[in-house]
């Protein structure tokens, strides 16, 4: 265990890049977009799940329509902007494949990014602690 927070503490910039792949894999293939349910408050709901709500409230009477048109509408908005962040990572890794599936090869390439770029904090703090380091001569 010492080992690997030593490594931690050396490579500061490449750890919290493979944490932020981590958590980016995490989110993007096991976390589905969710909203707050308008039968259970204080439950979230996936999309599916919501436009069943909708569909169950607009044949209640009692339900104002107004009011549940508006409730379903910033609903799904913010679905669709979460989904839409989701959406702005597969293509910025080059994730849809004209299959609309998802590119193994876009995956590698968003996460060396990532890494690369820790790798490149790395370096430069490494580059300036070697650049402040007394010189030692010799007599």
């Amino acid at each position: 265990m010492k080992v690997v927070w030593t490594w931690i503490r050396h490579n500061q910039g490449l750890a919290v890049s493979a944490a932020i792949c981590i958590v980016l894999l995490i989110w993007t293939f096991g976390c589905e977009s969710k909203v707050r349910s308008l039968i259970r408050p204080d439950e979230e709901v996936n999309r599916a799940e919501f436009a069943l709500e909708v569909q169950e409230l607009s044949k209640k009477q009692e339900i104002d329509p107004d009011w549940l048109m508006g409730r379903a509408k910033l609903g799904f908005d913010k679905l669709d902007r979460d989904d839409a962040i989701r959406d702005q990572l597969f293509q910025f890794a080059a994730l849809s494949a004209s299959t609309g599936g998802v590119s193994t090869a876009g995956v590698i390439t968003l996460l060396g990014s990532i890494l690369g770029m820790g790798a490149v904090v790395d370096n430069r703090m490494k580059d300036k602690v070697i650049k402040n380091r007394p010189l030692v001569t010799q007599t």
